[in-house]
Formats: C-alpha cells, structure tokens, sequence
C-alpha cells in the first residue's frame, strides 16, 4: 500500500479490485476489507499498551479510506456486496485511535451505495461490553458481531460469555451477532495436527451452534483454508 492521500487510496482500492475480478472471480457476494491502519503489528501494540495508550497506532486516514472504497466501489463487478472494517480494537473510538465522525463519513458513503459496512470487534470474557465502542458505533454499522475468542483460550465458559452478549444485545441492539471461529488445526492433515487435536477443536468449534443457531446472520473466523469450514460442519451440520 502506498501514502494516505485520496488517489493513494483510489489506486490502492483499484489495484485490489482488478486483482479480485482477475484472479479470484468470487462466485457469491463478497465484502471488501477496509486498512484501518498503516500496518498492524505485535510491536506497535505492545508499544501502545506499555505507554498507557498514548503512542497510538498510525492510521491511513479518512481521505485515504474514502479513496479506497471508491476505488473498490467503481473498480468490482455486482457481486462486490459492501466493505469490512477491519479494525477489531473494540475501544478504537475511546481511545482515540479513530475518529466517530470519520467511520460516520464513510457509512453515510457505504450505505448510500445501499451496500454493507460490517464490523467485527473482539469483546472477551473479563471485557465490560459497557465499556466498548459497540454503542458509539452502532448506527454507522449494518452489522457487527462479536468475537467471543472462545476457540482460541480467550474466554474460558461460552455460555456465561452468551449470556452477557444477550442481556447487552437485547438492550436495542439487534444489528449485533456472534462470530463463528476455527481455523486449520480442525484438519488432521495439517502439519503438526494430530487426530486428537482435530477432534478437540472441532468440538469446541460446534459449541458455538446452540448459541447462534437463533440469529439470522453469523460471521465466520476460519483461518486461511475453507476446507476448514467443511470439517467443522462434518461434526455439526448446523455450524453453517
């Protein structure tokens, strides 16, 4: 990616879109990702954390952001269906990593189009959902769903984490959902996955369903590799 003007987005945006159309030519709708920020790393992370949060990390900025949908927008055939924010922090606003007023530019762009703008912050056990940036950002957004990080250790009890997720939707927001989650160590043909580590994910993988299985919309975290999708539906066939 390049600097963090307008063209510099509408040519990053083109460049992605024409990619897409050449190489991958999705078969279903699709939604395109929007770089929140200049690269994301551990390091700048660690280095935001350990100054309390006030070496923030570096965004690209709303002209460049208004540039790239643009240049997505224009660039895409009918299938390209709306766009990813895909910064997760979910305290993004309150710690002034981003601006409201900038991702309410962009929805008011996004949804003029009549296409999606989704979102799909983390929100682990021990996170006060109060406290997170889903009620701020909630009208700018078609959706959002909540990654509860349970298949990755994050959060210990999914029903106690489901719970709280309810009582917090129920209160006006019903444009909020959960995310699914595996990844390829559901596959026993993986590199250093055995039978049994496939077997225990897999496991904890199809515990998502009972909780999601009421909602209408789910978003799915499954690694790099769709095959992974299948094996998990292998077990429980009404995890997608």
């Amino acid at each position: 990616m390049s600097g963090s003007t307008y063209n510099d987005g509408y040519n990053d945006g083109k460049n992605l879109a024409q990619w897409i159309e050449r190489e991958v030519s999705p078969g279903l709708p699709y939604l395109v990702e929007i770089p929140v920020l200049v690269k994301d790393d551990k390091e700048q992370w660690k280095e935001f954390e350990d100054s309390h949060h006030t070496v923030k990390p570096a965004v690209r900025g709303l002209d460049y952001w208004k540039g790239w949908v643009d240049g997505v927008y224009t660039n895409t055939g009918g299938l390209e269906s709306g766009f990813y924010w895909n910064l997760e922090y979910p305290w993004q606003v309150a710690d002034g990593i981003v601006y409201e007023e900038d991702i309410a530019s962009l929805s008011e762009k996004i949804l003029g189009w009549g296409q999606e703008f989704i979102w799909i912050p983390y929100v682990h056990e021990g996170i006060s959902w109060e406290h997170t940036d889903i009620k701020t950002l909630d009208g700018y957004f078609t959706r959002m769903f909540a990654q509860s990080g349970y298949y990755f250790g994050k959060t210990a009890k999914l029903e106690t984490w489901f719970t709280n997720f309810k009582e917090f939707r129920d209160d006006k927001f019903d444009n909020l959902y959960m995310e699914m989650e595996c990844d390829g160590k559901v596959n026993p043909a993986n590199r250093n996955v055995t039978q049994e580590t496939a077997e225990k994910h897999k496991s904890w993988a199809c515990d998502y369903v009972q909780y999601a299985k009421n909602f209408p919309h789910r978003a799915y975290y499954f690694g790099t590799d769709v095959e992974n999708l299948r094996l998990v539906k292998e077990q429980c066939p009404n995890y997608i």
